[in-house]
């Protein structure tokens, strides 16, 4: 294995539990819209023409791929970035874009908190989708309260509001929600989540210098002696002296083109959308105010669904080495998992009806640990994975230290 020269930042799991992962939350509308199911490579920004040469090739369309453009194309670069299944295609459409300051993996703090810096000013053009900032509730266990008056102050920090909450004063400001008595709540009023697909076109679309091209597969990264010097696709070379490897599960298979030994495996994800009874009515099943909401004791993540007559839920899956697939539906042992974790902290999901759902999948990298690394061979080699759970929020902050390796390449 090449061992990298520097790697740095992004983790994104680090022990805690996945939330509204960037490697694929998901979620199906109450309407019949699925979040991030449907490749849909009709987006500005994507063309079929022929691109021969490029400063950067991007390889994944997903959120860190587009972030990383997008910083690259503010310094003026030229960058191709190769996804055959389209902007957001794959697992990042899926995902259910939870953003807040707070993450429980301290080395990532600090780029949860860049990445929600940028979310709320909607890029630097101020195009991107607004935060829906319902808040960001992250929940500990009676033993953990040390932990939660940390986050607090770690978020603060940053410059970001947040504050404790006991079971009591949570239960008053959020009805729907049952909170064990000894249970505090770190609060982030300016944190909630973002519709994923969206946001990762928006940055697509303020990336001026970037051309998408859709329906193309890499096949191999090109080097000659310890440099890299192009990319094969489907439709051709792409020469380029930089590359950002960025492409979840199947970055491994690409890495080992270069040399590079990249071991990463798959994970089950899937997401469930409820529509708590009484919702069609304003009754007492809807599901009134409500934050995003992450249990630290459970792993267990949920948050308003889009039009806020149903509640969207997901529980980390034990399943590893899954197809790494993005599909609609999930599977009924699967929803009744779901809900028996959820219910307890949204009893209105008892009984709820399921209008939706995705079974997904994300990308596991040794010790849980999502990084961004520039290799020293080949030269010019940039990888950007293992984000499974929480890339969406830092997406912003690796997307610009991602671009500044590369930049270095350039250099």
């Amino acid at each position: 294995m090449t061992t990298p020269d520097r790697a740095t930042g992004g983790v994104a799991a680090g022990g805690a539990p996945s939330d509204g992962r960037d490697a694929g939350t998901g979620a199906a509308a109450s309407d019949g819209r699925h979040a991030g199911v449907t490749p849909e490579a009709a987006t500005a920004g994507v063309t079929t023409a022929r691109v021969t040469a490029a400063d950067v090739a991007v390889i994944g369309g997903g959120i860190i791929g587009l972030a990383t453009a997008e910083r690259l194309s503010a310094h003026g670069l030229s960058v191709v970035v190769i996804d055959e299944r389209g902007p957001a295609g794959g697992v990042t459409g899926a995902s259910g874009g939870l953003v807040r300051a707070l993450d429980l993996s301290s080395a990532a703090h600090s780029w949860a908190a860049e990445g929600l810096d940028r979310y709320l000013r909607r890029g630097d053009h101020g195009r991107w989708p607004a935060v829906r900032e319902d808040g960001s509730l992250t929940l500990f266990g009676a033993d953990d309260t040390a932990r939660a008056v940390e986050g607090v102050e770690r978020v603060r920090a940053t410059g970001h509001g947040a504050e404790i909450l006991d079971a009591g004063e949570i239960s008053r400001a959020f009805p729907g929600l049952a909170v064990p008595e000894g249970f505090t709540g770190v609060y982030e009023p300016r944190a909630g989540w973002l519709p994923a697909r969206e946001t990762a076109e928006a940055m697509l679309r303020d990336a001026d210098s970037v051309t998408f091209l859709g329906g193309v597969r890499a096949l191999e990264i090109v080097t000659a002696g310890s440099r890299v010097t192009g990319v094969r696709t489907t439709a051709g070379l792409v020469t380029t002296p930089a590359v950002l490897l960025a492409a979840g599960v199947h970055s491994t298979e690409l890495a080992r083109t270069a040399g590079v030994e990249l071991p990463l495996r798959t994970r089950s994800v899937s997401f469930c959308v409820f529509a708590p009874r009484g919702r069609e009515t304003g009754g007492a099943g809807a599901p009134g105010p409500l934050p995003a909401v992450l249990d630290s004791t459970t792993g267990g993540w949920l948050r308003r669904w889009d039009d806020g007559t149903a509640v969207l839920a997901g529980v980390p899956s034990p399943a590893r080495d899954v197809p790494p697939a993005v599909t609609r539906g999930v599977p009924a042992a699967e929803e009744e998992r779901v809900r028996a974790v959820a219910r307890h902290r949204y009893p209105g999901l008892a009984d709820a009806d399921l209008v939706g759902g995705v079974t997904a999948y994300d990308a596991l990298a040794p010790g849980d640990m999502g990084t961004v690394t520039a290799w020293p061979d080949p030269y010019g080699l940039v990888t950007a994975t293992g984000w499974n759970g929480g890339g969406f929020k830092q997406a912003p902050a690796a997307g610009r230290y991602a671009a500044g390796l590369l930049r270095e390449v350039l250099a």
